[in-house]
């Protein structure tokens, strides 16, 4: 279900979306389509919405028989990453030493040298080209340039399948990124500690989720699904 769009005099233009299933109101990006709030205080379908004509409030109403009123903060949206971004998140981290491993199990072991003194890590191993192999690194042989360039496409087209099965709850509200470092925030829900702490600093102490004052801004490790998260990078093999 939709509603209308807010007045055109404001800098910005987005619309939600009603999900059924999960009782969730989604608010979009009209321009670049993306996740900008995702909002879920009501216990039961949402069944309209509607914007307000001058300011940036939306009023959605549910089978729960609430009516909620959403105020948004435009400076820091929650946006979707696309798969590239995604691609990123699980490389960008990589050590040269998690890249010397790499390596060795696309049986390229001969590279891990070069690859070192030239201090390739997971954001360079993605930006390798034909010519920066042949040119920076020097590896003449066509045949092994070939392979490394084919065993890091496979890692990009493994990458983007991964990203599209992460699991919902492995994604940190906020960022929109899977978390790393998972704490419980006082509203019930998780998010990435260095992303909650910033939410907190800069903002009201308002829920991310609810928009509800936080009773508390105490943040309390998740371990539990630190494991969880941890458990499935590993079957995943990232």
């Amino acid at each position: 279900m939709w509603s209308g769009l807010p007045d055109q005099n404001l800098d910005y233009f987005f619309y939600p979306f009603l999900r059924s299933v999960d009782k969730s109101v989604i608010v979009y990006d009209t321009i670049t389509e993306n996740i900008l709030h995702t909002l879920t205080q009501h216990t039961r379908y949402v069944t309209t919405c509607a914007f307000a004509p001058n300011i940036l409030l939306l009023a959605t109403g549910s089978m729960d028989k609430t009516v909620n009123i959403w105020q948004f903060d435009l400076e820091t949206p929650c946006q979707a990453r696309s798969p590239e971004d995604q691609l990123k998140q699980f490389t960008d981290d990589w050590s040269e030493d998690d890249v010397s491993n790499w390596l060795c199990a696309q049986g390229l072991t001969e590279l891990v040298g070069i690859f070192k003194m030239n201090n390739i890590d997971g954001r360079e191993l993605l930006n390798l080209t034909k010519e920066s192999l042949a040119d920076d690194l020097k590896i003449e042989s066509l045949g092994l340039r070939s392979k490394v360039l084919r065993k890091i496409e496979e890692l990009r087209t493994k990458v983007k399948t991964l990203s599209s099965e992460i699991p919902d709850e492995f994604i940190c509200p906020i960022t929109r990124e899977l978390m790393k470092d998972p704490v419980i925030a006082s509203d019930g829900y998780s998010y990435e500690k260095e992303a909650m702490e910033n939410w907190i600093s800069k903002k009201k102490r308002t829920s991310p989720m609810t928009n509800l004052v936080l009773p508390s801004v105490v943040l309390t490790p998740n371990r539990t699904l630190k494991m969880a998260i941890d458990r499935w990078l590993e079957t995943h093999q990232i």
